[in-house]
């Protein structure tokens, strides 16, 4: 496949990200879509802090390749998945659910590439994204959902 700016940021084999799905998006849908070569993302949304730290130890034993957390900003612990998702080394981070202008400076702080997905082009702007301290685009990517897209017959 060609390679793209997707597959160059994330350094995947296809532009294929797997959303976080709330209760869908565990371990091991995360690790067998990254292992298929794609992007793999575990979903913190029905997690407690100590349910994401054993999904991101489960991961590491699944797959050598890349995956990330989605962390939505409107959980009750956000806080606390924030701070799992940097104590525990993640790489890749797309906020989701909210306003994401909290955690990107931390993340990129901690060397962790960001990505904030929206519902509409509104809410996807990025003045919010500061520049990476590490090897990233100065920009976060702003992706919209898959759900967000109209499909015509």
């Amino acid at each position: 496949m060609k390679a793209n700016r997707i597959t160059e940021l994330f350094g995947i084999e296809y532009p294929i990200v797997a959303g976080g799905m709330v209760w869908c998006s565990s371990w091991r849908l995360a690790s067998a879509v990254s292992n298929a070569g794609g992007l793999g993302l575990l979903g913190a949304g029905s997690m407690t802090p100590e349910l994401l730290r054993q999904h991101i130890g489960m991961m590491r034993q699944a797959t050598q390749k890349p995956w990330g957390v989605n962390l939505p900003m409107m959980h009750a612990k956000a806080d606390e998945l924030a701070d799992v998702i940097v104590s525990e080394g993640v790489k890749i981070v797309f906020t989701s659910a909210g306003s994401p202008k909290k955690y990107p400076p931390r993340f990129h702080e901690a060397g962790i590439k960001v990505a904030h997905v929206g519902t509409t082009a509104r809410r996807r702007r990025r003045p919010w994204c500061s520049r990476p301290s590490v090897a990233a685009p100065p920009r976060c990517p702003s992706l919209p959902p898959a759900a967000s897209r109209r499909v015509r017959p």
